[in-house]
This record gives structure tokens, sequence and C-alpha cells, in this order.
């Protein structure tokens, strides 16, 4: 599964909040094992947009979780341009190619940026949509099959079907 971060590591809230707790039971004891995952694989405190930080799942893998994938979207506060396009752009293809290194076959993730970075819930759908088909027709040799939008609410769905010009039967 895929983690929507910050680029500290740092799983004070919103989706990283609610992953750290199932993982761990406790956020702060999941933030210290992602931030020693990042500083052995980075050597830094921090990743980019194009960087992924891998860590155990932890309780999550009685659900069937093999890794948590760590990535960190732009922030937007309601701005979207080509520049914050580029960037979701880049998490997400990282996350499908470690995904890929990693030979998983199924991968889910949220709606990275639509939250707490406030990014255009519409403009994350598309620009989601458009990385995984992009990401599937760059790597037609690939292992990972099954790529999933995980969406909170009803109305999420509906709201991103409208998005991608989906109707009942597209599904």
């Amino acid at each position: 599964m895929v983690n929507a971060a910050n680029a500290e590591m740092i799983h004070g809230g919103g989706v990283a909040y609610a992953i750290a707790r199932a993982a761990a039971g406790d956020a702060a004891a999941y933030t210290r094992l992602t931030q020693e995952a990042m500083q052995k694989e980075y050597g830094r405190p921090f990743i980019r947009h194009d960087e992924v930080v891998v860590t155990p799942p932890l309780a999550l893998a009685e659900r069937g979780i093999r890794l948590v994938l760590h990535i960190v979207g732009p922030r937007c506060d309601g701005r979207w341009d080509k520049e914050t396009e580029a960037k979701l752009t880049s998490a997400l293809f990282a996350a499908l190619r470690r995904a890929d290194a990693e030979g998983i076959r199924h991968i889910a993730f949220p709606a990275v940026s639509a939250g707490i970075y406030g990014c255009p819930f519409d403009a994350v759908v598309r620009t989601f949509a458009a990385a995984v088909q992009g990401y599937a027709a760059s790597f037609p040799r690939r292992t990972l099959r099954q790529v999933t939008l995980v969406l909170r609410t009803e109305d999420d769905v509906r709201r991103a079907r409208q998005a991608l010009g989906w109707d009942e039967q597209d599904l």
C-alpha cells in the first residue's frame, strides 16, 4: 500500500497518521521506523517527490499488506499548475516503479495530495489515472497488475467518476 506522507516522514495527520496507527498502534513509533528507513536509504532526513521510503507493514500484514511505500506529493493549498501536476506524477511513478521492483502485483493508493496538502480532488484523480495509464504503457512487462485508488466516501467515488467522465458501466 502507498502512504501519502510528508517529506520528513512525520505521520502526524491524515492518511499517514491512520496508516501509522494501523501498522504500529502508535504513530510516533512508526514515524521513528520510517525515518530510520529513510536515513538508511537516502542518508538524509527528507525525501523528494521522485523518491520512496519502504517499511514493513507490521500489523497491516494481517490484512494482506506486504510493504508500505511512503511517497510525498506536492502541496497545493488550492493552487494547481503544470509544476504541481509534474511533482504528483513523479511521486506516483516512483511508487509504481518501486512496487514493480519489489514484485508487488496489486497496490492501493490514497488520493495523494488531495487531503491536508490541499490539491484539487478532481485534478489529483485525473493525474492519478494518467500516471497509471502512462506507467502501464511504458512498462508492458511489469509485475504490477492491479492499481487501486482508495477513497473514503461514496461521494468521493462519485466525484472521482465524474472527474474521469465515467458512468456506472465504466467500472
